[in-house]
């Protein structure tokens, strides 16, 4: 994957795990987010994922935000999403089926990698698996 989004643009992508309060992605998930070509913002890599603020998010400048709550499949990161929605007004929300293919490790990371690229670099990337990711707005 990482060979195909070379040298394309790289999207600042904030990863939320958490809405309320919300909490930003840490761990490996900031690795995912660069492995589908992507510029992690509002991250941590390697480190825990931290409560912030919404304003520290809207802060960091992201071109987007994918809501990646921990536990839930894509109908729950969904509706935690529309918190972001509001919160982070005109910026384009993804929702993910973060307990599936985000915040667990595996294989299927692999899928999540998929589905971010797919987000980030349309008609590079294979179309996500069916169920793994929805544009809330």
């Amino acid at each position: 994957m990482t060979a195909r989004v070379a040298g394309r643009p790289r999207p600042k992508v904030a990863v939320i795990e958490w809405v309320d309060p919300p909490f930003t992605a840490g761990h490996w998930v900031p690795d995912l987010v660069t492995a589908a070509g992507g510029t992690p913002v509002a991250a941590r890599p390697g480190g825990p994922s931290v409560a912030t603020t919404w304003p520290e998010i809207a802060a960091a400048a992201p071109d987007l935000a994918v809501v990646a709550p921990c536990g839930y499949h894509l109908a729950g990161a969904a509706e935690q999403a529309r918190i972001a929605v509001r919160e982070l007004p005109g910026l384009p929300v993804w929702a993910i089926d973060a307990d599936g293919i985000i915040v667990r490790p595996g294989p299927r990371l692999v899928a999540g990698v998929e589905a971010l690229a797919a987000v980030l670099h349309p008609g590079t990337a294979a179309p996500a698996p069916p169920g793994a990711i929805q544009r809330i707005a």
